[in-house]
């Protein structure tokens, strides 16, 4: 671990603790006008709705890259296919290329045709 990632990991800690310290006092919450927790340190609620948020955030991203790789799975496969197509195609443009080549005439023989017309 590089030494910048330590001194930010130590200062996160650090506000952490200086938060924990500061809220230390007991909270009721509400939820629709009737209590769902009684006295319950601040703390403890702000840092686990933050770990809610995490592992919630953290499910949303992988499903988000397993849908993301699938697709660049289906897309890897189309690309495979269509390559192979494309080397067949190259193959009958030089098939058809050298059967032009058979039928046109020489350079040299289309000379001396000229030559004997005349």
């Amino acid at each position: 671990m590089s030494q910048f990632k330590l001194i930010i990991l130590s200062l996160f800690a650090f506000l952490v603790a200086v938060f924990a310290v500061s809220n230390q006092e007991s909270v009721n919450i509400y939820f629709f006008n009737r209590p769902i927790i009684s006295n319950m340190s601040l703390v403890v609620i702000v840092l686990g709705t933050i770990l809610i948020g995490v592992v919630l955030s953290a499910l949303l991203g992988f499903l988000s890259q397993s849908k993301l790789k699938k697709k660049i799975s289906i897309l890897d496969k189309d690309n495979g296919a269509l390559k192979a197509k494309e080397e067949k195609l190259q193959l009958k443009i030089r098939e058809l290329e050298e059967k032009i080549e058979e039928y046109e005439p020489s350079e040299e023989s289309y000379g001396q045709d000229n030559g004997k017309n005349k």
